[in-house]
C-alpha cells in the first residue's frame, strides 16, 4: 500500500435557495494513514452546515488520534449542538479509515450506503451493526487495491428526482449501474464527483429539493516529480545526482543551465532549444532526449513561485509553452515532489547589478515547497 496514492475529490450541491451546503467533508492523510468523512446535517442551510462540518471534523481529528469509535460517537453526543424544536443534536456521517497495508475501516450512521467498485463492478461489502450508545453503526473491512473506488453519497443524491423526472428519486441502485457504466481507469476522482453531481442537478431540474454530496476516493499508483535544480558544492557528487535523477521512479525536470549540461554530458547527448516557448518573461525551454523538462534557473523558478502565489490552476497554464508553464504542469500533475537544490556558486549570481531573486534560489525552492504543501502535495526538499 505504500506505493499506492489516495486521490479524494468532492462535488456538492446547496438546497434550493440556500447559500450553505448542510454536507461537510473532511479528510487528512500522510504515510501512516487516511482518514475520509462526511457528513449530512439536520435540515439545511447554515445550522446543518454547522453540524456535518463539526461532525466530520470531529472525526478525523480523533481518528486520527487512534481514539476509538465508541470515543468518537460520545464526543459527537456531547458536542453537537441541540435543534431547539425536535430536542435532538443530529447528523449522519461515514467514515473510511484506510492503513497503509490497504486494510480499510468503514463506519457508517444514518447515511446512504457508500459503493466499493473494483474492475468497474460495484462490489457487495459485508456489513454488521453495531450499537454505540443509542445509535446503530454499519461496520465493515476491506483491503483497497490499485484502481479500486470508494464512492459516497448523501440523501440529496439518492432522492433526486423525487416527484419529477423519477418518481422515486435516483436510488442506490441506479446510481450503482451509473456508477458502472461511468467509471474507467483514466478518469480522475474529481470527474467522477463532478458527473454525479451534475446528473443529480438535472433530475431536480436546476432547483435541488436537498444538499447533494458526492465524495470520491480513487486508489492508484502515485504519480511522482524529481526536480533537479543547480549543480552540486562538491562536482565529484555530479555522477552520484544524474543517476539518482534519471532512476527516479517518476518524471523528472531540471532547472538550470549548468545542471542540464551535465545531464547532457552524462547521457552524451545534446540539448536542442525549443524557440517556440520563448517568451518575453521565461527563457525557451530544452529538450533532452531521457528527460521530461529542461527550463532555465532562477527567472523560471521565481515565475513558478509567482503564479502559485496567485493561486494559478492547472486548467491557467495545461496548453500554455513556455517553461514556468510547463514545470508548473508538472507540479500540478504530481502527487509527490523531490526537489534537489545545488549548493554550487554561479559566478553570475554574484553580480550586484543583477535582480535579487537571482541569489535566493535556496528561499525560492523552499517557498515553492511550501506552496506545494499548501495544496495537499508531499514535498521534499534537500541539498546537494
Amino acid at each position: 500500500m505504500r506505493d499506492l496514492f489516495v486521490e479524494i475529490a468532492c462535488a456538492q450541491v446547496a438546497k434550493w435557495g440556500e447559500e450553505l451546503c448542510g454536507d461537510s467533508v473532511c479528510y487528512e492523510k500522510d504515510g501512516n494513514m487516511t482518514v475520509l468523512a462526511w457528513s449530512d446535517g439536520l435540515g439545511s442551510g447554515v445550522k446543518a452546515s454547522i453540524l456535518s462540518t463539526l461532525t466530520s471534523r470531529i472525526i478525523v481529528s480523533m481518528l486520527r488520534r487512534n481514539s476509538s469509535l465508541e470515543d468518537v460517537v460520545a464526543t459527537l453526543a456531547e458536542t453537537l449542538p441541540v435543534c431547539r424544536v425536535r430536542k435532538i443534536a443530529y447528523s449522519t456521517f461515514s467514515v473510511v479509515q484506510i492503513f497503509p497495508d490497504g486494510e480499510t475501516y468503514i463506519a457508517e450512521f444514518d447515511n446512504p450506503p457508500l459503493f466499493w467498485i473494483r474492475n468497474g463492478r460495484v462490489m457487495y461489502l459485508e456489513r454488521r451493526k453495531r450499537e454505540i450508545g443509542k445509535r446503530t453503526v454499519l461496520e465493515a473491512n476491506i483491503r483497497l487495491q490499485r484502481n479500486d473506488w470508494i464512492v459516497g453519497v448523501t440523501d440529496g443524491v439518492v432522492h433526486a428526482g423525487i416527484g419529477g423526472l423519477w418518481n422515486l428519486g435516483w436510488r442506490w441502485e441506479k446510481i450503482a449501474s451509473f456508477l458502472e457504466s461511468t467509471v474507467n481507469e483514466h478518469m480522475d476522482a474529481a470527474t467522477l464527483a463532478s458527473r454525479i453531481i451534475e446528473t443529480t442537478k438535472k433530475l431536480y431540474q436546476g432547483r435541488p429539493g436537498d444538499d447533494a454530496t458526492c465524495v470520491v476516493a480513487k486508489i492508484r499508483l502515485p504519480r511522482r516529480l524529481i526536480l533537479w535544480a543547480g549543480p552540486p558544492e562538491n562536482p565529484e557528487k555530479d555522477t552520484e545526482i544524474v543517476q539518482r535523477v534519471l532512476t527516479f521512479p517518476g518524471k523528472k525536470a531540471v532547472c538550470g543551465g549548468t545542471t542540464g549540461n551535465i545531464l547532457a554530458r552524462f547521457l552524451g547527448r545534446e540539448i536542442r532549444v525549443d524557440l517556440a516557448s520563448l517568451r518575453e518573461d521565461v527563457p525557451p525551454v530544452g529538450i533532452l532526449e531521457g528527460v521530461d523538462l529542461v527550463t532555465e534557473g532562477v527567472l523560471t523558478l521565481s515565475l513558478v513561485l509567482r503564479r502559485l502565489r496567485q493561486g494559478v490552476r492547472e486548467e491557467d497554464v495545461r496548453y500554455e509553452k513556455d517553461g514556468a508553464s510547463r514545470l508548473l504542469v508538472l507540479l500540478f500533475e504530481a502527487d509527490e515532489v523531490t526537489i534537489i537544490g545545488g549548493r554550487a556558486i554561479n559566478p553570475a549570481h554574484q553580480n550586484p547589478r543583477l535582480s535579487g531573486e537571482l541569489s535566493l534560489k535556496a528561499r525560492i525552492l523552499e517557498e515553492i515547497a511550501e506552496e506545494l504543501r499548501k495544496r495537499g502535495k508531499m514535498v521534499h526538499l534537500e541539498y546537494c
